[in-house]
């Protein structure tokens, strides 16, 4: 079931809306499905519907305009991971439910790593550069 995230500045889930049959309707309204807080979107901004099994992104005459990939557009058809910007928000299109933390825990001791090794792995040094080519 593909869905529609917004992300924060260190890459965190802040929102995600499940996209089903019916459309999800993003803007800052109360009435919008997704609903997000930005001065920059309209009260009704855009919509995501599926139609045969593919997803589109409709723009609903917003002020601002939606734009997908850096494109203003009126309707375009959805791929994954595409991005989405309304007001100064930018959301992604994924096919599949992210990952929680349990499950990436889950992977990594599958790994056998535990968390104190995991977070080890990320706080270590940046290695050395390597040395230039000799001439």
């Amino acid at each position: 079931m593909p869905f529609l995230i917004q992300r924060r500045v260190d890459g965190s889930t802040a929102e995600q809306w499940e996209i089903g049959n019916q459309p999800v309707t993003v803007g800052r309204s109360e009435q919008a499905d997704a609903q997000i807080k930005d001065d920059r979107i309209s009260r009704l901004h855009c919509t995501v519907a599926v139609k045969d099994g593919v997803y589109f992104l409709t723009d609903l005459k917003s002020t601002n305009g939606t734009w997908l990939n850096n494109e203003r557009i009126t309707e375009a058809q959805l791929k994954p991971n595409d991005k989405i910007r309304v007001g100064q928000t930018v959301i992604t299109f994924v096919t599949d439910r992210p990952k929680g933390i349990n499950t990436i825990m889950g992977e990594i001791e599958a790994e056998g790593k535990g968390l104190k090794t995991y977070i080890g792995e990320l706080n270590a040094p940046p290695a050395p550069p390597s040395p230039p080519p000799r001439p």
